[in-house]
């Protein structure tokens, strides 16, 4: 296998583990994946990767992980709160559609939401910025996130188009229920 450019040629990392594992997801779903399938995709024994994960539940803790963690560069300091959430939603559907078949399990799971990830953190902040008061803030952020998390659930799944209409109905309606959330989190302040 030397030369083929895959992962044997280099050290095995972590990472890079979970980088391959994200490539086969999206390119064919979760279903596809196995230890022995991510192996032979890096070129090493399957035996090997259990030195950086336990099994394929922790490998696809670690690529939700992976994925999640890319949104650390999420900035809602600037604007409005109303234009901090819409920014922080529509950040979560671009997530959320580059990685369909990731977020398909992910939302299928029951810990989808994770309270110590960027996007829950940057929620909460900006729900302190509207005026919550601090008793309420993780609340309703959870029912947001929940709300926000089922709406990408349809469209990924295709339910969405299906009910209203394919093309830029997803995005009509994403922006209709995004200005519905920031008008009840309003009526709450």
């Amino acid at each position: 296998m030397a030369g083929n450019g895959k992962q044997s040629d280099q050290r095995l990392t972590k990472d890079g583990i979970l980088l391959s594992a994200l490539r086969i997801i999206d390119a064919e779903g979760v279903a596809a994946l196995s230890m022995r399938r991510l192996a032979a995709d890096l070129g090493v024994n399957p035996m090997s990767l259990y030195h950086h994960v336990d099994n394929k539940a922790a490998l696809l803790d670690g690529v939700t992980r992976l994925v999640t963690d890319g949104a650390r560069h999420i900035s809602v300091a600037e604007g409005t709160w109303q234009e901090q959430l819409r920014r922080l939603a529509y950040e979560f559907r671009s997530l959320s559609l580059a990685h369909r078949n990731l977020i398909r399990h992910a939302f299928a799971s029951d810990d989808f939401i994770q309270s110590d990830g960027p996007m829950w953190r940057s929620l909460c902040a900006v729900l302190r910025t509207a005026g919550l008061l601090e008793s309420e803030v993780e609340r309703t952020g959870a029912v947001l996130a929940v709300l926000v998390g089922g709406l990408l659930h349809t469209e990924v799944n295709g339910t969405m188009g299906r009910l209203i209409g394919v093309g830029e109905a997803d995005d009509a309606g994403f922006a209709l229920a995004v200005d519905l959330l920031i008008d009840g989190v309003a009526a709450r302040v």
